[in-house]
């Protein structure tokens, strides 16, 4: 078993990830090897599968790393889903998948599922994180929270992409001004509705 905490562990998993990025950028993903990522690494492929078990997981990994590394302190700090946290997750999201879609090559359907999936995941855990921090409410329910915080994580993820894909790039205050009030409208009517159940 490797030891995840040995400095020669945590530097050749840092090989290995720098060089999938570096060949994400010039390979299609579906044509990138353990041999391609082993040999721009300088480790063998037993090496690798030392560490990972697939390039499927090296790239959720890297995913995930990469979202953490761009999640701001007030967000992972916060104990409310207020109109000022929603934005920056927003932007967190819209950034994150500007720098996939551009800086890697997303010619994979197999990949771009992947970091879909990937990316609403982490999504819906923060708003989760913050909901049950901050409100007896959420709390309670745990089905409950983790539907809102899905809900919320998917409408956020897919007003940013689509963003992108219009082509609005430079305008992230429309981009803002349109999906915060749905999703704290939305946050607003669940709680109204749990509050009184009689409105259902």
């Amino acid at each position: 078993m490797v030891n995840q905490q040995d400095p020669r562990v945590l530097r050749t998993r840092q090989l290995i990830r720098e060089s999938f990025r570096a060949l994400l950028r010039s390979k299609g993903f579906d044509s990138i090897t353990i041999n391609d990522i082993a040999q721009r690494a300088t480790i063998n492929r037993a090496t690798f599968y030392a560490h990972y078990e697939d390039k499927y997981a090296l790239l959720e990994e890297i995913t995930e790393q990469a979202f953490r590394e761009m999640t701001p302190k007030e967000v992972m700090d916060a104990h409310e889903l207020t109109g000022e946290i929603c934005d920056q997750l927003i932007l967190l999201t819209y950034r994150y998948i500007i720098d996939f879609y551009q800086l890697c090559r997303m010619d994979s359907k197999s990949m771009a599922a992947i970091v879909d999936d990937k990316i609403k995941k982490m999504l819906q855990q923060t708003i989760v994180s913050i909901l049950v921090k901050g409100d007896t409410l959420y709390r309670a329910d745990h089905d409950d929270t983790e539907l809102v915080s899905a809900m919320t994580g998917a409408a956020i993820y897919g007003a940013a992409l689509h963003w992108l894909t219009v082509g609005k790039m430079d305008r992230t205050d429309l981009l803002l001004n349109i999906v915060r009030p749905y999703v704290m409208n939305g946050l607003k009517l669940y709680r109204n509705q749990d509050s009184n159940p009689m409105s259902y």
